[in-house]
């Protein structure tokens, strides 16, 4: 049997030593945790934000529908229709200004209308549009920023007959 010189074997062996590290280094598996780790962090933290920016909104939409059922409630207090408007209007701000940093207030158009008396009583509309970018973080999710309003008629009637 013919033995190869150990000069021969590192000319020879040269090449041999790359594949097995390269071999080596693709059996190595230390830094795959890492790497999917990384991979499902993105994923997850898209995920926890975008329920937190929802959640801003739907807190949002909430406190909007809350200032206006506080406007009607005001509103019934009234003796005149204008009054009745006024105190309407004085409550959606003082609610919207209370939910304040959620709502900002220069914001928000607050619009009370009195359709008139009626035998059955004063209809009074309240309505607030709303239009704020700061919880606009994901294209996908809806915004504030749309032009729905949060409106609602009040019936104002005279309990004494």
């Amino acid at each position: 049997m013919a033995s190869i010189a150990p000069h021969d074997r590192a000319g020879w062996g040269c090449g041999s030593t790359s594949l097995i590290r390269l071999r080596r280094l693709l059996r190595d598996e230390q830094g795959v945790v890492a790497v999917e780790f990384a991979f499902v962090l993105v994923v997850f933290l898209s995920i926890l934000f975008g329920i937190m920016m929802f959640g801003f909104q739907f807190a949002g939409r909430v406190a909007l529908s809350y200032a206006v059922a506080e406007g009607g409630r005001s509103a019934m207090v009234g003796l005149t229709s204008q009054e009745r408007q006024q105190r309407a209007g004085a409550a959606v701000n003082r609610v919207l200004t209370s939910m304040s940093p959620l709502i900002d207030p220069s914001k928000a158009v607050v619009d009370v209308t009195s359709e008139g008396v009626t035998e059955e009583g004063e209809v009074i509309d309240i309505s607030v549009t709303y239009h704020d970018n700061r919880f606009n973080v994901f294209p996908f999710m809806p915004s504030l920023n749309s032009d729905r309003a949060v409106e609602t008629s009040f019936l104002i009637t005279d309990p004494s007959g």
